[in-house]
């Protein structure tokens, strides 16, 4: 490999410049700059099919649900790791996650407590942003990235400036976010989550002691591969891993207001199933 000579005059502007900067974070972004034609900024919608995980990571939409939403059933897990693609649920979470299942597909006895939190206009949380949101928008900025989606309004900051998390009192919907380049990707560590938001429509769920760390990666100039592992040991046995998919939206290139409707009535929903399947439910 030739190398290039470096003046001693070029050398002492280089030093005197990162003297004058005075924060470390500033200057390890402007040092790794995406490469050209692959960035994660833009408009971005999930792949085809992949947004049925947000009704269940581990089975995708039901046969009902995937006629609502004019869709194939997909029936495949996005968990990647472990292999058998199973949230490893201790024994405990995962009764708790199956009894909300269940009363979710009982319509007689589902009630607003063990309704999916996106129903009642709240944030969709880490990492459920990436599905359950709809089109997102990503901006990189020299110390931070921005996220909106179009989904209630929702927005992430991620501090790529070396700051601290917050302190672990506060807790947060989205939780606190802080970033780093490798590359052109994106690896973020999510901390000070509340533990209210589900991971997926059925009633998986994670703790306010989780941590989430997730790397968005451009997988070339119009697709994004996102991947979350979670940590939590008062809910699993040990962290698991999601993946997903992204491709840039070739239609829309903003994102827009989409207001939740407030003042949900649940009751509705036996209206709906006899519209859209043309049988009430038992």
């Amino acid at each position: 490999m030739r190398l290039r000579a470096v003046t001693i005059p070029a050398m002492i502007a280089l030093v005197v410049a990162v003297v004058m900067l005075g924060n470390t974070g500033i200057v390890a972004q402007r040092a790794a700059p995406a490469a050209a034609g692959l960035t994660i900024e833009g408009a971005w919608v999930q792949a085809p099919g992949e947004n049925q995980s947000t009704y269940s990571l581990e089975f995708g939409f039901t046969g009902d649900h995937a006629r609502i939403a004019n869709a194939p059933p997909v029936n495949r897990s996005v968990v990647i790791d472990p292999p058998d693609g199973r949230i490893p649920f201790q024994p405990w979470a995962l009764k708790a996650r199956d009894a909300r299942r269940e009363v979710h597909e009982d319509h007689t006895r589902l009630t607003s407590r063990n309704l999916d939190g996106r129903a009642k206009c709240y944030l969709a949380g880490v990492p459920r942003i990436v599905t359950g949101a709809g089109l997102m928008g990503i901006t990189r900025f020299p110390d931070r990235v921005t996220m909106q989606t179009e989904f209630t309004h929702q927005y992430r900051v991620i501090y790529t400036d070396g700051r601290p998390h917050l302190h672990s009192s506060i807790k947060l919907w989205n939780g606190d976010s802080r970033g780093r380049w490798e590359g052109n990707a994106l690896v973020v560590e999510t901390t000070n989550l509340n533990g209210y938001a589900w991971l997926d429509l059925i009633g998986s769920f994670m703790s306010s002691e989780a941590t989430v760390v997730e790397r968005v990666t451009p997988i070339d100039a119009n697709t994004i591969g996102w991947t979350a592992t979670i940590t939590d040991p008062s809910v699993f046995t040990r962290p698991w891993t999601t993946r997903w998919s992204l491709v840039r939206d070739p239609d829309r290139s903003e994102v827009w207001e989409q207001a939740c409707v407030e003042g949900n009535q649940f009751g509705l929903w036996p209206d709906v199933r006899e519209r859209e399947f043309d049988h009430k439910p038992r």
